[in-house]
């Protein structure tokens, strides 16, 4: 028997929504895109556009690590500071 739990969670619904629309003309025009793709694109802007992602991924990844970083010096900060005036005040 299952007990009922302390504190109710949000349980989030999901649908199973299967679209029963085609549409023919977008199917054969995404078809025709990806093959003039496939045909005019050469392998040298392919390998450019990976080292721009790979670098822009980089970035991102150390901003990131400086947006962790800065609440804990604000709060290494303030400690800092109310300790600095809980020794003043009792010395």
């Amino acid at each position: 028997m299952k007990r009922a739990p302390f504190f109710k969670l949000l349980q989030y619904r999901t649908f199973n929504f299967t679209t029963r629309h085609y549409d023919a003309d977008k199917e054969e025009r995404e078809a025709r895109i990806k093959a003039l793709r496939e045909k005019y694109i050469d392998q040298d802007s392919i390998d450019k556009s990976a080292e721009g992602l790979e670098r822009s991924i980089s970035f991102s990844k150390e901003r990131a690590r400086r947006t962790e970083r800065k609440p804990i010096l604000i709060r290494a900060a303030i400690l800092v500071g109310i300790f600095a005036l809980l020794y003043m005040f009792f010395k």
